[in-house]
């Protein structure tokens, strides 16, 4: 029987030390109602990350294998993308829905800036909407 992972809303931590880097930055932004248009979403590496669709925005990695990306992701209820390390830094800002990394709830209108040498797990248990963007491809770690 898998444990139930229990997750903290940003807002409620006390402290920020072990949750964020010495670079990372997160910014809570107001954006009101965010409606993302009727787009094409396909699997998004199926068999590693799970109920996880991809729109892809533009994808540099397919002329140079350290090229940048950029797409919108939509995690359905109960998605899953195991720990993975960041060689280059990566945005996220969450358009709708609850965005869950290494356990902490981010919400819509939250900028999530990592690092170079961030590792994180995410999911999301009801579903949501990021714009996501890498500098760099990730090293999968499971």
């Amino acid at each position: 029987m898998k444990a139930e992972k229990m997750t903290i809303e940003r807002s409620a931590l006390g402290s920020f030390e072990g949750i964020d880097g010495p670079q990372d930055k997160v910014i809570k932004l107001e954006l009101g109602d965010v409606q993302v248009p009727d787009l094409d979403f396909a699997e998004y590496q199926p068999g590693l990350r799970k109920n996880v669709l991809i729109h892809l925005l533009f994808d540099n990695t397919r002329e140079d294998p350290q090229g940048s990306d950029a797409a919108l992701i939509r995690y359905l209820p109960g998605a899953f993308v195991p720990r993975h390390l960041h060689m280059g830094y990566e945005m996220v800002l969450v358009l709708q829905g609850e965005y869950v990394e290494n356990d902490v709830l981010y919400r819509p209108g939250s900028l999530v800036i990592r690092a170079p040498g961030t590792t994180h797990e995410m999911r999301s248990d009801t579903g949501c909407t990021i714009l996501a963007m890498r500098d760099v491809p990730v090293k999968q770690l499971t």
